[in-house]
């Protein structure tokens, strides 16, 4: 029958203790070269070791007859208070039975293999930390060298964590990580640039640079040493600011980078990969509004700050047909002040020379015979500059950009994929793209690394930590949730919207008292906007609306003047299509999230959208057609609510008939129960009524009887 061994727990890292069967182990257990030899099997290859490998770590000193006694007797020692079955013979070897062993660093090692920050929990201080052994040198050499090798692996996984916190823009947490990593090895290069970045992107330079200077000095007086000479740089550019571009002048209002954390994570954990993996192409699609050219703007900073050389060109739809004009534009946004352009081929310097005039005055230009020349000569260049320092070739709303820089692009990064060359582009979706563009955006993940990134509506917690970071007029956190559900519909998750809806809030703030509660409680949707849409807004919805087809923008002109509830039947009727055309033009505003579908209705996703398609799409004479054929349509219609609208929508013609017809639904809704309809009805008239005393009489009942419910 075996021996059921009693559970043996060895804490090594910090100070070692050694537990058997939930009790502090026995004297025998925690001698020293006991102690030693128990952690040492425990840590060695299958628990094993030969007996002559053991007396040569702790019994060095040693007569060998002498030696081996005392290995004897240690074992001998260890089966009394552990169990015989504890330490076993193998041959000339012995070995550590894992039965009911739980080891501290072996857990350790396996939360530091997956990432978890855990680790650093069993983590109480060195191994064995002020553990000596007398007269084992060996052993003393063998756990200082765990030691180092413990504390590297604390400091990698710490470092990898923060990168990876850093990638998701969460600066914070990413400083303090660093810290950390640190604090495990005060003379990490990789700890000391994570801290640095991660103060410079935070928005605290003066930290980041007091950082390398207190890291300096701990070299000098420590180890004698300088920090590196790309430390040093990266403090260079933390201090002369060369690293960020313009903030034009109001750079506190830009917004932050929330949410889209995925996005992020992988568009920037491939940027990093560059200096060391070779060249990439990035494509980041989105919609009108969805943040492509601040993630474009985020890129080229972080690229900066990392040291490469980065061009951006911004390309406008009339460049499209001016060949070479996206490699002009390259060049004049930060190409030619790349260093190490003298090295290009001289011919292919030559021949970039005859595309770029800034060029001819440093070569004799030379004309290009085709496309595949001036990639070659791009190759070279880019090769160059890139022996240099990474290069960075920015490019947005790449679907306007010239066919022919996109195919000597394509053929650059085919080229040189060695090279640390980093290529980011941002295009719309929806526009239309020249064929060199989709060779582009086909080629990424085959014959270039790299990713597409599609940038999709913010989610609702994404709004709120917008909410957060933007509307500090609204300190209560109950109206802070309130204002971000609906910012989050009214904006439809586009980033554009929601920020410029909650700058316009921040704005209205100090001046209109009744913005720091908005919207209400109770009426979280049904708040009228307590400030004038904005141009900006307006811009963006618009926009939207102009990349709609035939049929959808009917139905959304149409159910614009109708209010924030669209009646498909209705619809139907003031437009004179066939059904079907309406259904499927309701599909495709709900996937492109102009409508909702509540289960029982559609309606317009907020408030803003009605209101600004009413007034900035339809023109004069075609709002007054489409009311005049819904207050036909609606004229056979008894239910309160298309009364309602009836009424309204004749009182907006300024017809005669709009006071009787308010009236009578105002009277109807009081009869009903119905007051929110009552009161609507009740405003209608008044505004029909006009100065007529005649008709304010008639009203004074209804407002009576409003006021006492």
């Amino acid at each position: 029958m075996s021996e059921t061994l009693m559970p043996l727990a060895l804490r090594c890292l910090g100070p070692p203790s050694v537990r058997v069967d939930g009790h502090d182990a026995p004297p025998d257990v925690v001698w020293r070269k006991h102690l030693a030899l128990l952690v040492y099997l425990a840590l060695s290859p299958d628990t094993t070791r030969a007996r002559a490998h053991l007396v040569g770590l702790l019994w060095a000193e040693s007569p060998d007859d002498k030696a081996r006694r005392s290995l004897n007797e240690a074992v001998r020692r260890l089966r009394t208070a552990l169990g015989e079955g504890r330490l076993l013979n193998r041959g000339d070897g012995l070995q550590l039975s894992t039965d009911g062993l739980e080891l501290d660093l072996r857990e350790f090692e396996s939360l530091c293999a997956n990432g978890q920050l855990r680790a650093l929990e069993l983590l109480r201080g060195d191994f064995l930390e002020g553990f000596h052994v007398d007269d084992a040198p060996a052993f003393d050499a063998w756990m200082e060298a765990e030691r180092s090798r413990l504390r590297e692996a604390a400091r990698r996984l710490v470092v990898a964590r923060a990168e990876e916190q850093l990638a998701v823009n969460r600066y914070v947490e990413a400083r303090a990580l660093a810290r950390r990593a640190l604090a495990l090895d005060p003379y990490s290069d990789a700890a000391l640039s994570l801290a640095m970045r991660s103060a410079a992107l935070d928005g605290d330079p003066a930290s980041g640079v007091a950082l390398y200077q207190e890291f300096a000095e701990r070299l000098d007086r420590d180890l004698g040493g300088r920090p590196s000479p790309q430390l040093t740089a990266l403090a260079a550019r933390i201090r002369e600011n060369r690293w960020q571009r313009p903030r034009g002048r109001h750079p506190d209002r830009e917004p932050p980078l929330i949410g889209r954390r995925d996005a992020h994570a992988r568009l920037f954990a491939e940027l990093e990969r560059v200096p060391n993996d070779g060249s990439a192409c990035l494509v980041i699609a989105g919609e009108p509004g969805s943040g492509r050219t601040r993630l474009l703007d985020a890129c080229a900073e972080r690229l900066a700050l990392a040291g490469a050389t980065v061009a951006t060109a911004r390309i406008l739809e009339s460049d499209h047909d001016a060949p070479w004009s996206t490699l002009r534009g390259l060049m004049r946004g930060g190409l030619l002040e790349a260093p190490g352009i003298p090295a290009t081929d001289h011919l292919g310097l030559r021949i970039l020379a005859g595309l770029v005039p800034e060029l001819a005055a440093r070569v004799q230009p030379l004309e290009a015979r085709d496309v595949a020349q001036v990639s070659d000569a791009l190759a070279s260049f880019l090769h160059a500059v890139g022996d240099e320092q990474p290069v960075a070739v920015l490019i947005d709303d790449a679907q306007w950009a010239d066919g022919a820089t996109l195919a000597a692009l394509r053929a650059a990064w085919a080229r040189e994929r060695r090279a640390p060359l980093a290529l980011v582009l941002t295009l719309e979706p929806g526009a239309e793209s020249s064929p060199e563009l989709q060779a582009l955006t086909g080629s990424v993940g085959r014959e270039v690394r790299g990713a597409l990134v599609h940038l999709e509506p913010l989610a609702a917690d994404e709004i709120l930590a917008l909410t957060e970071a933007m509307a500090s007029w609204c300190t209560v956190k109950d109206d802070r949730e309130r204002l971000a559900r609906r910012v989050a519909q009214e904006s439809g998750g586009n980033p554009l919207l929601a920020v410029t809806l909650l700058r316009d809030l921040g704005e209205a703030a100090p001046r209109h008292r009744g913005t720091a509660g908005w919207p209400r409680p109770g009426a979280t949707y049904d708040s009228t906007f307590p400030v004038r849409i904005s141009a900006v807004v307006r811009s963006a919805i618009t926009a939207r609306v102009a990349r709609l087809d035939e049929d959808g923008l009917a139905v959304l002109r149409a159910a614009s003047v109708a209010g924030e509830v669209l009646d498909p039947t209705l619809i139907t009727e003031v437009l004179g299509l066939p059904a079907e055309r309406i259904d499927a033009a309701l599909d495709r505003l709900e996937r492109e999230r102009f409508v909702v579908f509540t289960g029982a209705r559609y309606a317009f996703n907020g408030q803003l959208l009605p209101a600004v398609i009413e007034s900035e799409c339809i023109l004069a004479g075609g709002r007054r057609r489409l009311r005049e054929r819904y207050i036909t349509a609606l004229a056979a219609r008894d239910e309160i609510d298309a009364r309602l609208l009836r009424a309204r929508l004749l009182a907006t013609e300024q017809d005669d008939q709009a006071f009787d017809a308010a009236r009578e639904v105002a009277e109807r809704a009081l009869a009903l129960g119905a007051r929110r309809t009552a009161a609507a009805a009740v405003r209608i008239a008044e505004r029909a009524a006009g100065a007529t005393a005649e008709r304010l009489t008639q009203l004074a009942p209804l407002r009576q009887q409003l006021d006492s419910r």
